[in-house]
C-alpha cells in the first residue's frame, strides 16, 4: 500500500519563512521609489501582463502607453492590478495595487500628476495617459535564501 504524501502531517512551520505584511504607508514609499512595474489586465483570452513605467502622485499611479492591445483591454475592462517587486534590507518585497484605470483627457490633471514628463523604456511615442485609482494596496516581505 502506498502512502499519500498530501495526507501526512506537515512539519512544523518555520516562522522565519512566512511572508510579512507591509503596511500601506510603507507600500506607498516602495511604490514611490520605483519606476518600473507590471500592469495586469484581462482581455478575451484571459489575463495578460505588460511592463510599464509609472509614477505616483496624489495617491494614484500614472503611466503612458502607445496604441495597442493594452489600451483595448483597458477600455473594455478597466479593472487592473499593478505589481512591483525588489530587494531591500536583505528581504524581497512585492507590492500589488488593485484598482480601476481611466484614460486621462484633462490636461490640467496630466500636468499636475507629472505624467507628461514620464520617461519610458521604449522609444515608441506614447501619447495616451492613464490614471490607476487604487481600491487596495497590499505588500509582502519575503526572506531570501541567498
Amino acid at each position: 500500500m502506498t502512502t499519500n504524501p498530501y495526507l501526512q502531517r506537515s512539519p512544523e512551520l518555520d516562522i522565519s519563512t512566512v511572508p510579512e505584511k507591509i503596511g500601506v504607508d510603507e507600500c506607498w514609499r516602495l511604490l514611490d521609489s520605483s519606476t518600473v512595474a507590471r500592469l495586469a489586465v484581462v482581455d478575451d483570452l484571459g489575463p495578460d501582463i505588460f511592463p510599464i513605467n509609472y509614477l505616483v502622485s496624489s495617491g494614484a499611479l500614472f503611466f503612458r502607453s502607445a496604441p495597442g492591445r493594452k489600451i483595448i483591454s483597458l477600455t473594455r475592462r478597466p479593472e487592473v492590478a499593478v505589481e512591483i517587486d525588489g530587494t531591500e534590507g536583505g528581504k524581497r518585497f512585492s507590492v500589488v495595487v488593485r484598482g480601476t484605470v481611466r484614460r486621462l483627457d484633462d490636461e490640467a490633471r496630466m500636468h499636475e500628476s507629472g505624467v507628461l514628463g514620464l520617461a519610458t523604456m521604449t522609444a515608441s511615442t506614447k501619447w495616451n495617459y492613464f490614471e490607476v485609482t487604487p481600491r487596495s494596496v497590499e505588500g509582502r516581505l519575503f526572506r531570501t535564501s541567498y
